[in-house]
C-alpha cells in the first residue's frame, strides 16, 4: 500500500491511472461488518490496510469466466466509514464512482489517503477485460456482498481525491490536466 500511495502521490485529480494487481472488493453490507468490528475490537481486518478498496458488487458469475458483471457502486454510500477506516489504517485507497463528501476529502488530506473513481456502466466489459482472479475472502453469509480479493490487470481509473484533499467534482475541469 505505501507503494501504491507513492505512486498516486502527485497525482491530479482526474488524471488517469491503470490498475494493476490485487484490490479487495467490499460494499455497504461488508462496510457496516467492519465499522462494528471496529467499535468492538478496535481493530479492521489487514486486507482492508494491504489492499485497494473497491466498491462493487458482481453479479453471479456465468461458467467459463473468472467473474461476473462487475461494475464500481456508488462512492457516497460508504462516506460515512472513510474517516474511522483511514484512523486505523485501512482503506487508504478507494475504488468506485461518483463524488466523494467534503468529509472524505478531509480524511484523505490528514491520513494520506486516495479515491479513486472508474466509470459505471461498462461492468461486464470491466469482468472480461479487467478481472484475472476472484476468490471470496470473507463474509460468504453475504452472497453477492461478501468481501473478495480479485486480481486486475490494466483495470482504468482516475484520481477522483488526493492526498492533499483535492477534489475533481468541487474543483471540475481546472483539475484536469491534458
Amino acid at each position: 500500500m505505501t507503494e501504491v500511495r507513492r505512486q498516486l502521490s502527485g497525482l491530479a485529480p482526474g488524471t488517469l491511472v491503470l490498475l494493476d494487481g490485487p484490490m479487495v472488493v467490499a460494499r455497504d453490507a461488508a462496510h457496516a461488518r467492519f465499522a462494528r468490528t471496529l467499535r468492538e475490537s478496535g481493530t479492521l481486518p489487514g486486507y482492508l490496510r494491504d489492499h485497494v478498496v473497491c466498491y462493487a458488487g458482481p453479479a453471479r458469475t456465468p461458467p467459463g469466466r473468472v467473474i461476473g458483471s462487475f461494475g464500481p457502486t456508488t462512492a457516497q454510500r460508504m462516506d460515512p466509514y472513510v474517516r474511522a477506516f483511514m484512523e486505523a489504517g485501512a482503506s487508504l485507497v478507494m475504488l468506485a464512482k461518483g463524488g466523494r463528501s467534503r468529509e472524505v476529502s478531509a480524511a484523505c488530506r490528514e491520513h494520506g489517503g486516495f479515491c479513486l473513481g472508474t466509470i459505471g456502466g461498462a461492468a461486464a466489459l470491466i469482468a472480461s477485460e479487467h478481472v484475472r482472479r476472484d476468490e471470496v475472502i470473507d463474509f460468504p453469509d453475504l452472497g453477492m456482498e461478501a468481501v473478495r480479493r480479485i486480481e486486475v490487470s490494466g483495470l482504468p481509473a482516475f484520481v477522483v481525491v488526493d492526498d492533499r484533499g483535492a477534489n475533481l467534482y468541487d474543483r471540475g475541469a481546472e483539475c484536469v490536466e491534458g
